[in-house]
């Protein structure tokens, strides 16, 4: 006897919310985070090894979610379907103490010479960025399995509505060209291009307070 193909559920059809994260969901969430850039070009540039690449890049996200956690801006969906990493106004920028404290993550992640490859190519496209205060989006993902159900939404918005209720624009720099359209959905607009030496091109988009979503 033939059996039902089970269909997936989009979010709206599953009630996705999303709340704020907490160290709890580090395991989970970064887990996903690495299934979800694991093709990102940013990502491949920065960690060079295509052996080590996928074990390394949960922790890097792990490390990111520690630093950025103490500000508040850290969202993830209930299944953990999604995830994403903000920072606020006025704390886009990874101060020089966090590469020192986390000094032997940074290094176990990147190696001596990654590091400063690392570094660099960090230090580039943070003088790119835009000084106006705003909400960073530095990290949004959701895991392939569920990618263009509207997952990644339930992340998104979450933090868009904070932003809007505080009066403050929103930022990110895409990897993909094929997501513009995606955040351009959501209210961001393309504003140029910045491409580290050597690495990929990263499209910088900006969203003004209570653009259409």
């Amino acid at each position: 006897m033939a059996t039902k193909a089970k269909t997936k559920k989009t979010a709206r059809e599953a009630g996705a919310v999303a709340r704020a994260a907490t160290w709890a969901d580090a395991d989970p969430m970064c887990q996903m985070l690495g299934r979800a850039f694991a093709d990102d070009p940013m990502m491949c540039f920065l960690l060079r090894d295509e052996a080590t690449r996928a074990a390394k890049l949960p922790r890097l996200f792990k490390l990111l979610l520690k630093m950025a956690l103490p500000l508040g801006g850290c969202d993830v969906a209930e299944g953990y379907e999604s995830g994403a990493i903000w920072r606020p106004p006025h704390h886009w920028e990874l101060p020089f103490y966090q590469y020192i404290t986390n000094g032997v993550e940074f290094l176990s992640l990147f190696g001596a010479g990654g590091a400063i490859h690392a570094m660099r190519a960090m230090d580039y496209i943070e003088k790119r960025h835009p000084r106006e205060p705003h909400w960073y989006l530095q990290v949004i993902g959701t895991d392939p399995a569920k990618q263009g159900m509207g997952f990644g939404g339930v992340a998104m918005r979450r933090h868009l509505a904070i932003a809007d209720a505080a009066g403050m624009p929103c930022y990110l720099e895409s990897s993909k060209e094929k997501n513009i359209p995606i955040y351009s959905s959501f209210g961001f607009e393309v504003t140029g291009e910045i491409i580290p030496p050597g690495g990929p091109t990263l499209y910088a988009m900006w969203r003004k307070v209570n653009a259409a979503t």
